[in-house]
């Protein structure tokens, strides 16, 4: 059996009628789609990364009232990670209306393109605004409960472990936030 390789464009099938705006949506909303599962997919992992990093503290030290906020610690934080992978389905859903919008007007003049974009810029805007928004006030929770930890048990592993534990879930916010924006930027330029 012989091949041919392709010389030039490649070329839709005879009769078939490519939509270049449609094509470009499907690529986008796919896209979209891949990168929340990246972003949920990290989220699992630093939720269980974070279980371990407790259970280990938790095997070295003393059982002390202090232990208690390892766990209230990682219960924030978990929670963390589902309110942020909340967004990230809304985020996805919304990608998918904008999908609808843009195939069910694309027999419209290019003004109504243009809105629709400024439309779907107004909605990533303020659906990136939001997660963050979500991110901000996980952290801050986090924050108060790791405060409170050092606090009682100054000068202990706890304490310890609740300061490396504060140092990584701001990282990771951070990580979130650096990702959204670059999620953002080429829709929003």
């Amino acid at each position: 059996m012989e091949t041919k390789e392709a010389n030039g464009p490649v070329k839709a099938a005879e009769g078939t009628k490519v939509d270049a705006i449609e094509s470009m949506t499907d690529l986008y909303t796919h896209g979209i789609e891949r990168l929340a599962e990246m972003q949920k997919k990290g989220l699992e992992i630093a939720v269980k990364h974070n279980a371990d990093v407790v259970s280990t503290w938790k095997k070295f030290t003393l059982p002390v009232p202090g232990m208690l906020m390892l766990d209230l610690a990682t219960t924030a934080f978990e929670r963390f990670a589902e309110t942020q992978k909340g967004s990230i389905d809304l985020m996805v859903e919304q990608t998918h209306t904008f999908a609808k919008v843009v195939k069910e007007r694309k027999v419209k003049a290019t003004d109504t393109m243009e809105e629709g974009k400024e439309r779907a810029k107004e909605a990533i805007g303020h659906s990136v605004a939001a997660q963050k928004t979500a991110l901000d006030y996980t952290a801050k929770q986090a924050k108060a409960a790791f405060a409170t930890a050092k606090q009682q048990l100054a000068g202990t592993p706890v304490a310890t472990a609740a300061d490396s534990m504060e140092r990584g879930m701001d990282i990771v916010v951070e990580a979130q936030k650096e990702l959204l924006d670059l999620v953002a930027e080429p829709t929003l330029h």
